[in-house]
């Protein structure tokens, strides 16, 4: 606060406030996304307004404002007179989607191969390379940390941000229920041979070979999303 009114003599202390407002309201969204993302709070778990108020040091107004935003990211659901709690979708909402990630991610792979600029191209293989030695020493965190960024650079590199938006958007919905889904050992290595084969693909601009190695890699990998379906809380556990 003194900072702000410090660098703007004339401006009211109103509207300072409302100034710092954003940043905090920011923060607070940035550590529930990371939380409920990384699996600390999980799917169906309530968010209470006043005991989220009371850790964060805040009124209850922004703890809603926060919510809100949750829940237009569609990672939180709020009912009247229930309140808000994360996301909670069933088993068929899972596999619905899970299709069209599918075939998103196979038609990004084939559109990415003839269109990847050079650097993109140079940053891919960096990953690609970097996931391996990940792989290899079974840093399951850092590999999954890997795994996102090169999905990712294949999605800007499609050239079609409507894709990439809705791939994001998918993705991040379904991480809920797949914290880290490279947790047995011999997951990585797998992993990463497939992704060998797309990426070649891409590096060496075929698209039919690139969208049909991403398509088995992304088919092939069931098992986790069953592992991801089974593993989900029963219903009702936090009503």
């Amino acid at each position: 606060m003194d900072a702000i009114l410090s660098t703007n003599p004339d401006l009211p202390m109103d509207h300072a406030m409302q100034a710092e407002k954003p940043s905090r309201v920011t923060e607070m969204r940035q550590v529930l996304e990371q939380e409920i993302l990384g699996g600390i709070i999980a799917p169906g778990e309530r968010l209470d307004e006043r005991a989220l108020a009371e850790r964060f040091g805040v009124s209850r107004t922004p703890v809603r404002e926060v919510l809100s935003q949750l829940g237009s990211s569609g990672l939180v659901t709020i009912k009247p007179g229930a309140g808000a709690s994360v996301l909670r979708m069933s088993a068929k909402q899972l596999v619905g989607m899970m299709e069209v990630l599918v075939e998103l991610e196979s038609l990004a792979a084939s559109l990415a191969a003839r269109r990847m600029g050079i650097a993109g191209r140079k940053r891919l293989l960096e990953v690609h390379e970097a996931s391996r030695a990940a792989a290899e020493a079974s840093d399951i965190e850092a590999y999954d940390n890997l795994n996102r960024e090169l999905h990712e650079l294949i999605y800007a590199g499609s050239r079609n941000e409507h894709l990439e938006h809705q791939a994001k958007l998918i993705r991040s919905r379904l991480r809920i229920y797949r914290q880290y889904p490279f947790q047995h050992t011999a997951r990585p290595l797998k992993s990463y041979t497939e992704h060998d084969r797309f990426v070649k693909a891409i590096l060496e601009g075929d698209g039919e070979a690139a969208r049909r190695h991403m398509h088995d890699h992304m088919t092939t990998g069931g098992s986790i999303w069953v592992d991801m379906v089974v593993s989900m809380p029963p219903a009702g556990e936090y009503e």
